[in-house]
């Protein structure tokens, strides 16, 4: 059930993710781990796998509600470690390796630490938003609607859920949380609904948004930990639609040229945009390890701007 990668190092922090069939557990291993791994490797954390429901009786819930419940999980098993902190990932998410600063330096141990899809986005979030609803409906269907609820603000999804109104939200496919103070609290959000609960995604986000903003002590993470590649999709590869279902090489090279900009790339939803993670091209950051170093390593360096003389392609 319980699968550690890696163990932490000196800090205790951890990445955690939950992958229930063996279907899901394979296509993450094969498209997903390697650059987890390097990123954990890079900054001494601990990498811990989840592998079937942790509740496991009748009463119990959907997959993605059983992320509520790893803190409860790992406090019982007898590790030969220690954990502070959990980084919960959905496993749809990729990470530039490389690139990324270890996301717990900006998190905050007394606080839940979450990334907004409504505020200090890189985008205007409606024109993202029409973009995504008039390609959606231009090259993939045209039953798509042009209005629905993806214009939805934080304030009409608590309105319609009947929860009290917060003028934020944020994507439950990432939060960190300590063991220690935040497990009781995620177990007893978990529990205090029923299986039949119905939300307007059929998931967990608008409880688990109700809740963690009800508690009222979070942290706000910066987009680029939790980038969405939907948005990004729309506003800076539009092009990428005429593929449909269809896979190809350059859907993987814009791919990873958006984790040039970002630290992690979130895949969520369930239209095509979000299959394009399950490519059979590499991605940059996962073909050529050396590419992706220099890079950085170039970025970090300070140019002394010496004079070099006139330089031309023809003299080179």
């Amino acid at each position: 059930m319980i699968e550690v990668i890696i163990q932490p190092k000196s800090k205790k922090n951890i990445l955690s993710t939950i992958l229930i069939s063996k279907k899901f557990y394979n296509k993450w291993k094969k498209y997903v781990l390697k650059n987890w791994k390097i990123y954990c490797n890079n900054h001494g954390l601990g990498l811990i796998i989840i592998k079937d429901f942790i509740d496991q009786t009748e009463t119990k819930k959907k997959a993605n509600w059983h992320k509520l419940l790893i803190g409860k999980k790992l406090k019982e098993y007898n590790f030969r470690f220690k954990i502070e902190n959990i980084c919960y990932l959905d496993s749809d998410i990729i990470i530039n390796c490389h690139g990324s600063p270890n996301i717990f330096n900006s998190h905050k141990r007394n606080k839940i630490s979450v990334v907004s899809q409504y505020k200090n986005l890189p985008y205007n979030l409606f024109e993202t938003q029409k973009r995504i609803s008039f390609f959606r409906n231009l090259f993939y269907c045209k039953k798509y609607p042009l209005d629905s609820s993806i214009f939805m603000s934080p304030e009409q999804i608590f309105k319609y859920h009947g929860f009290k109104i917060f003028n934020n939200y944020f994507c439950s496919g990432l939060f960190i949380f300590n063991l220690t103070k935040h497990s009781s609290f995620l177990e007893e959000v978990y529990f205090k609904y029923k299986k039949e609960i119905k939300t307007l995604t059929g998931g967990e986000e608008p409880v688990i948004n109700y809740e963690f903003q009800k508690m009222g002590n979070l942290n706000w993470l910066e987009y680029k930990y939790q980038a969405i590649w939907l948005f990004e999709m729309a506003n800076k590869y539009p092009f990428l639609y005429k593929f449909g279902k269809k896979k190809s090489k350059l859907q993987s090279e814009c791919i990873s040229s958006s984790l040039f900009s970002n630290y992690f790339l979130h895949f969520a939803g369930s239209w095509y945009e979000s299959d394009m993670l399950y490519s059979k091209n590499n991605y940059i950051f996962n073909k050529s390890k050396s590419f992706a170093k220099n890079f950085y390593d170039y970025l970090n360096k300070k140019p002394k701007g010496n004079p070099v003389g006139l330089i031309r392609p023809e003299n080179i």
